[in-house]
C-alpha cells in the first residue's frame, strides 16, 4: 500500500467516526435507538416478570403465607435453587 493509499483510508475513516460523532450527538438519534432497544428487549423482560410458578409450588407459597412464613418460604426456595444449579 502507497502512502496516498494510506492517506486516503485515513480520511474515509476520519470522516465516518466524524459522522458517527455528530449523529450520534443529536437527541433524536438516541430516542430512536433506544426505542429499538426497548422494542427488542420488551418481549424478553415480560417473558421472564409473566413466569408464573408451577400449581404445587404456588399453593405451598400461599400457605405458608396464610401461616405468616412467606418470606422464608421464598427464601428456602432461592437457597435451594443455588445449591441445585
Amino acid at each position: 500500500m502507497s502512502w496516498q493509499e494510506g492517506v486516503a483510508v485515513a480520511v474515509v475513516l476520519l470522516g465516518l467516526g466524524a459522522g458517527a460523532f455528530l449523529v450520534a450527538q443529536r437527541p433524536s438519534f438516541w430516542i430512536a435507538f433506544g426505542s429499538r432497544v426497548a422494542k427488542a428487549l420488551l418481549p424478553l423482560v415480560w417473558r421472564y416478570v409473566s413466569k408464573r410458578m408451577p400449581p404445587e409450588e404456588e399453593a405451598a407459597w400461599r400457605q405458608a403465607e396464610r401461616r405468616g412464613q412467606g418470606d422464608e418460604w421464598v427464601k428456602g426456595k432461592k437457597q435451594h435453587r443455588q445449591r441445585h444449579n
